[in-house]
């Protein structure tokens, strides 16, 4: 029996994975999580906290392959909050992982936020520019894995994923803002390169296995649309006939700090203004080559399939 750790199990991807890994014969899946919901049959779930060093230590015991996703990805947290779970939560792994004589693979999922804005193809090998505080604490633990590689040689690859779309609670918001003819913001003609979540989950089993120890991987889906082409699609896909109006970047922002003065959470705040406007653009070719990587999924199908998911859910509205 191969024995798997997942932490953050029970999030939007940890719950893709854990539900692929389990479906695997002769696995032994774990899922260690701060909160534990949505239980699934044939799972061990310990619930524990990713900065306790002992906790993650027990957790870790004995583990073939650890896959670390826990983190914290709400720009609204606070920064010590942020960095003590986002940092020193991958510490606390990779310490763990390090003492566990039967690691064959630490999997670290990190981010395309890590990246530096470039007006052309980026691959892995663009330089380090975040500009939140995620995307400052992801780079800091990445930075992290790879010393822990260079230092100790523990058996570690990095998937950095581009920014992920399916059904989940932010998406949910972003497809009702779309249905309300929510404006574009500046002119559109950015690249948004984007992944979406049928798409990664296969390429992190295969990392299982597969890939050099070392080695960071960029992921996207196969195809990138400019923002303003992706909102044209999400739009014809929802049957919204009406065009939506352009605002220049100022005004947005402008909105976003009025909007974030309320109580009421939104989508619709700087740093999410800041993310729609980046250029981002991926050479996945090292991951097809690494990972045998072949993404099933362009946007129109995969956005389609979310759309679907959520009205069948009751979440939007038909």
């Amino acid at each position: 029996m191969v024995n798997i750790l997942v932490t953050g199990g029970t999030g939007f991807v940890g719950s893709e994975l854990v539900g692929a890994l389990k479906k695997r014969r002769g696995f032994n899946v774990t899922v260690f999580d701060r909160t534990i919901k949505n239980r699934l049959p044939g799972v061990k779930y310990i619930q524990g906290n990713i900065t306790n060093s002992e906790e993650v230590i027990r957790a870790v015991r004995g583990q073939d392959y650890v896959y670390h996703l826990a983190a914290i990805l709400d720009e609204s947290c606070q920064r010590e909050i942020m960095f003590d779970v986002n940092v020193g939560g991958t510490v606390s792994v990779l310490e763990a992982c390090r003492k566990n004589g039967s690691l064959k693979r630490l999997v670290y999922l990190s981010t395309d936020g890590v990246m530096a804005e470039t007006e052309k193809k980026s691959n892995e090998k663009a330089p380090y520019g975040p500009r939140t505080n995620y995307q400052k604490s992801k780079t800091m633990a990445e930075r992290t894995v790879l010393e822990f590689y260079r230092r100790y040689k523990l058996p570690v690859i990095i998937i950095r994923a581009a920014l992920l779309y399916g059904p989940n609670s932010y998406w949910a918001s972003i497809i009702r803002k779309a249905q309300d003819a929510f404006p574009v913001i500046g002119s559109g003609d950015n690249k948004w390169h984007i992944l979406y979540i049928k798409n990664l989950i296969p390429v992190l089993v295969k990392a299982r296995t597969k890939g050099k120890n070392g080695n960071v991987y960029l992921i996207a889906d196969d195809e990138v649309h400019t923002y303003a082409e992706m909102y044209r699609i999400l739009r014809e896909e929802l049957g919204v006939q009406k065009e939506p109006k352009n605002v220049p970047v100022w005004l947005a922002k402008l909105m976003a700090l009025f909007l974030s003065v309320g109580r009421k959470k939104s989508i619709v705040s700087p740093q999410h203004i800041d993310r729609l406007l980046k250029n981002k653009w991926y050479d996945i070719s090292k991951a097809k080559r690494h990972l045998a990587y072949r993404p099933g999924y362009n946007f129109n199908k995969g956005i389609r399939e979310t759309i679907k998911y959520l009205r069948d859910k009751g979440v939007l509205k038909r």
